[in-house]
């Protein structure tokens, strides 16, 4: 298995961090879209196990993300997110491409099947950070409405305890010590992030490509009733929603996390 790092141009010039998992003959491909304030780097147990079974992986740090350029947390458009993964998505050379987002990555799957149709097999979602679920002053909502055309990049604080991303408590530290954890957002990051939940409410239904969502039971971060939600109201043909007992945000970095990956494989491996 061939495992490297690149640097490639986004189309307005900025350097994005790739990641590529590659094994021997291949039988499709697997893009991740991690989530919000963390890397690509977290998932290379995840990768190196779906390479094992066959599927080159290859993921991005997002913009304003890990080793890629770009403020913390800051994006001018949520849809520059859904352009960086096309561009990473026509990179590669496996044509059967399937797709797995974590949170706030599965926010950006989600936009970039609106924007980019039928480009993946099918997706899988982990925890998808489609709605807000932790209670958001008015003061900060002002401030992101707000600041977002005046000052774009003021960097607005959040008060996420990092228990509640993992019930691993070494998974819990590695992230609160791991130095790419920058836990920042934008005036500009946040009022596009509500630009996109009432988009993805309202356009849900027109997604075709195969969607399964799997959300952690005791997940306080993204809670169970916005993934649940968003099931709803897709009316694609091959759908499905799985809540995983006794498990928190990090799905696919908790101790059961082979059980979810083997789910995910048998429902990917479908299409």
């Amino acid at each position: 298995m061939e495992v490297y790092e690149e640097q490639v141009q986004a189309s307005d010039g900025l350097a994005l961090n790739y990641y590529h998992w590659v094994p021997e003959n291949s039988k499709a491909a697997i893009v991740i879209s991690h989530g919000w304030s963390e890397h690509a780097g977290r998932y290379h147990a995840l990768a190196e196990w779906f390479a094992g079974q066959g599927y080159e992986v290859h993921a991005l740090d997002h913009r304003g993300h890990g080793k890629s350029e770009g403020k913390r947390g800051h994006v001018n458009r949520w849809l520059d997110y859904a352009e960086d993964l096309e561009q990473l998505r026509l990179s590669l050379d496996q044509p059967h491409q399937y797709l797995l987002g974590h949170s706030m990555g599965g926010m950006i799957s989600i936009l970039h099947l609106l924007e980019y149709p039928n480009r993946f097999a099918a997706v899988a979602l982990s925890g998808p950070a489609s709605d807000v679920s932790i209670p958001v002053s008015k003061l900060k909502t002002f401030l992101g409405k707000t600041m977002s055309s005046v000052l774009p990049k003021l960097s607005l604080t959040n008060d996420i305890d990092p228990s509640v991303v993992c019930s691993d408590p070494k998974i819990v530290d590695d992230y609160v010590n791991d130095p790419f954890t920058h836990g920042k957002v934008t005036a500009r990051w946040f009022n596009e992030y509500l630009k996109t939940i009432e988009r993805v409410k309202q356009d849900a239904s027109d997604i075709k490509t195969p969607t399964a969502i799997w959300h952690g039971a005791g997940d306080t971060l993204v809670e169970p009733w916005v993934s649940e939600n968003l099931f709803q109201n897709l009316e694609m043909e091959h759908r499905q929603h799985k809540l995983i007992d006794d498990v928190l945000h990090e799905i696919l970095l908790e101790p059961n996390w082979l059980e979810t990956a083997e789910d995910m494989t048998a429902w990917l491996s479908r299409f």
